[in-house]
């Protein structure tokens, strides 16, 4: 698991993992209503991570931990 911090800029979502110093643009989510954000997060670099669904879209930024998915 990682801990990471997910951001809304202008031109997206983006995912900072502060073990690896990398920060990388989400290019798809598994889940996104209104009421079950998360799930399944695809990366622009093809890394895939897990996010448990939350009952609603989070607040940006939004820290949290991740598993590999």
């Amino acid at each position: 698991m990682a801990n990471v911090i997910l951001r809304q800029q202008s031109d997206g979502l983006y995912c900072y993992i502060a073990k690896r110093d990398l920060e990388a643009r989400v290019v798809q989510i598994e889940f996104e209503k209104a009421d079950c954000w998360g799930g399944r997060l695809e990366l622009a670099d093809g890394q895939a991570w897990y996010l448990a669904p939350q009952p609603a879209v989070p607040s940006f930024p939004f820290k949290v931990r991740l598993s590999r998915g």
